[in-house]
């Protein structure tokens, strides 16, 4: 009967009330064919039997469908309430009714005791199997089963093979010992056992094989128990004391299994926020070196988007993040060998991996082909990826992934090129190199300073000077390795120089200062950019007003830059620092607005005077609508709460006359004026 009642809730979750009528007939035959009721009887037993299982599984399956996508802990709750508890109650509630129609006797209290219990632990224990069974049936037909695949991913997070190993073999060797022996005390002794190692398996090992092990060991309880009260043809205390401790056990496996699911789920929502990148949802670094460290040798693979994305400057951050989300979606459908893609910091591109065998070549063939077919939907139109390269390195288990994924993705964009292999000692060299390059300018003083002076608009009459310092190399004599900025900033940060540099800029931007100026009324602004890692240190501000002390320079002619393209290492250390430049005079700005690490956020956090809009708003302002709506919003928040504004990346006059109806404060870039060394500009500018 036991095993009716499980696959009936199990049938009616399942089908709902498309198998009703079945159950309802099969019920009444059975009584009236089999059993021999009278034909009233059996149609009381048939409504009542199928009555509450229908009605309490059509509650849980509403419940279930207000929470299967919030929690899986909440769904172990409303099931241990829902079918283990208030159905076993309607059981006996049936079976009262069913008695009353039948004019027998009332059923004794200690029978209600019995069929409540007996209906929790089917319910709690054998309709859950049940479930499984029947999931894994329809797996095999094709069904994926969330339950059996989160179940699978809990065992995955946790699972060590020799500690599952034990586990399970442990199990085996004592159910076998249990079902072997007559002795009634021995078999609930080893079962018990065997409950504490279930309990002790949740979660840690799934939640599937421990319910199919609770299973099996509450049935070998009760059969020898059964065939011990048949035996003495009675109900006596001792069968009651063991539905009870079987039902505490089961209500504690479920504590467990809900604690383990909801601490799982806390998890996984935390490295969902730790790992995935919010408007793409790709994983990023940290997740692609989990997921490395299971395999001793792979291919890591990156896909350069520069081609495609700088062809589709007008998309914006949406745009340009969907395409990269529907490229994620088509790679792990259409390629079985991409198991996920992952975002790397700081680079226009994806990632992925493959695993390393003698059919690798074929296997990025593939993938070659599948990106050219590839369509990116935006709006009413489509386009393809531009010269899509796939530059791939070969890796061990030991290698040092990030440093690898910051060679892989600086490679230079390569077009008409399917697969670029590269060499990691080579890149090793290359970095040697570097390194070498680099120290060879800090210690030669190789660097010069240059500027690019402001326009201010709205402003008809003369006015001072502003302008931005810019650093550049100047190569010694016998230097054949010449390095624009785009390649020598990325060295600074991967040798982590960027406090040094500033240091430097700051200094010999204030030497130049007092060598030269002797009206500082020529002077408006003189613009210095300071990085996030030196922004965090302690003594920066003391060493700027120190410096400024030395070199006799009026603070409040000097504007630090806060360049916003890599996150602040300590925010409060770098508003403190901010506090005090400014309260000695000095201007901040917030430089590439719009690009870097929570824009909006820093205006309301961070002490500003200056706003400088990225030149990517810009660039294209002259023929992108979008652009100019954004540059408007931009001036308006800006002039909201106090502060200027700079325009980078003005090209022409067209530009100029765009961002003055704007009500941008200032103008920058080759429209204006183009770099020069600083040394001759504060010449020029003195001696007007």
């Amino acid at each position: 009967m036991s095993i009716a009642n499980a696959v009936m809730v199990v049938v009616f979750i399942f089908f709902n009330w498309r198998v009703v009528y079945a159950v309802s007939l099969s019920v009444l035959a059975y009584y009236y064919c089999f059993i021999g009721k009278a034909i009233d009887v059996a149609f009381a037993s048939a409504i009542f039997i199928t009555l509450f299982p229908f009605l309490f599984s059509q509650l849980f399956i509403y419940l279930y469908k207000q929470y299967e996508n919030k929690n899986f802990s909440a769904v172990i709750g409303i099931y241990f309430v829902i079918i283990g508890l208030l159905l076993p109650l309607s059981t006996y509630v049936t079976a009262m009714t069913v008695s009353f129609f039948a004019g027998s006797e009332p059923l004794a209290m200690n029978f209600m005791a019995y069929s409540i219990l007996g209906g929790m632990l089917t319910q709690l224990s054998l309709t859950p199997t049940v479930l499984v069974l029947f999931l894994l049936v329809f797996a095999k037909l094709g069904y994926k089963s969330k339950y059996l695949e989160f179940s699978e991913e809990i065992r995955q997070s946790k699972n060590s093979s020799p500690s599952h190993l034990i586990w399970l073999s442990t199990f085996i060797v004592i159910t076998v010992i249990a079902v072997s022996f007559q002795n009634a005390l021995v078999i609930h002794s080893l079962c018990f056992v065997l409950l504490i190692l279930i309990i002790f398996g949740f979660g840690r090992f799934g939640l599937v094989q421990p319910l199919l092990m609770a299973t099996i060991v509450t049935l070998v309880m009760l059969t020898e128990s059964l065939d011990r009260v048949n035996t003495l043809r009675t109900l006596d205390e001792q069968f009651y004391g063991l539905l009870v401790v079987l039902a505490v056990m089961i209500t504690l496996c479920y504590a467990i299994a809900g604690a383990v699911i909801k601490n799982f789920e806390l998890l996984r929502q935390q490295i969902k926020l730790e790992r995935i990148d919010p408007y793409t949802d790709l994983f990023n670094v940290k997740q692609l070196e989990e997921d490395l460290s299971q395999y001793k040798k792979a291919v890591i693979v990156y896909l350069d988007l520069l081609p495609t994305m700088s062809k589709l400057a007008d998309l914006g951050y949406q745009g340009k993040a969907q395409l990269i989300f529907q490229l994620n979606n088509y790679l792990t459908i259409k390629n079985k060998n991409v198991f996920r893609c992952y975002r790397p910091p700081f680079s226009i591109g994806i990632l992925g991996f493959a695993i390393s065998d003698e059919n690798i070549d074929t296997k990025l063939n593939v993938l070659v082909s599948q990106l050219k077919k590839f369509q990116f939907y935006w709006g009413d139109t489509s386009v393809s990826l531009v010269s899509p390269t796939l530059h791939c390195v070969k890796i061990t288990k030991d290698d040092d992934i990030s440093a690898i994924v910051s060679q892989l993705c600086g490679q230079p964009t390569m077009l008409n090129t399917n697969i670029n292999w590269i060499e990691q000692e080579s890149q090793l060299v290359r970095k040697v190199d570097m390194l070498e390059y680099i120290q060879n300018v800090f210690k030669n003083n190789l660097f010069e300073l240059n500027c690019q002076p402001y326009l201010k608009l709205n402003d008809n009459k003369e006015s001072a000077h502003s302008f931005e310092v810019l650093l550049r190399i100047n190569p010694a004599d016998g230097m054949t390795q010449v390095v624009t900025p785009a390649e020598f900033f990325p060295m600074i940060n991967l040798f982590e120089l960027e406090s040094e540099l500033d240091c430097w800029v700051v200094t010999h931007t204030f030497k130049l200062l007092n060598e030269h100026i002797s009206d500082w009324d020529k002077i408006e602004k003189c613009a210095i950019n300071l990085t996030a890692k030196s922004l965090s240190s302690p003594t920066l501000a003391q060493e700027i007003l120190k410096l400024a002390d030395k070199y006799e320079i009026p603070l409040k002619r000097i504007c630090f830059e806060i360049t916003e393209s890599s996150a602040l290492q300590s925010e409060e250390q770098a508003i403190d620092t901010i506090q005090v430049l400014r309260r000695a005079g000095c201007k901040i700005a917030l430089d590439d607005f719009g690009t870097g690490y929570a824009s909006f956020s820093y205006l309301r956090r961070l002490p500003l005077d200056i706003l400088k809009i990225d030149g990517e708003f810009i660039r294209d302002l002259p023929v992108s609508e979008t652009d100019r709506l954004i540059v408007e919003s931009l001036s308006n928040v800006a002039k909201d709460i106090g502060l200027e504004t700079v325009a980078e990346f003005v090209e022409t006059d067209e530009h100029i006359n765009l961002v003055r109806s704007h009500d941008i404060t200032y103008a920058q870039g080759y429209g204006v004026a183009k770099p020069r060394p600083l040394k001759a500009f504060l010449i020029e500018i003195m001696n007007k």
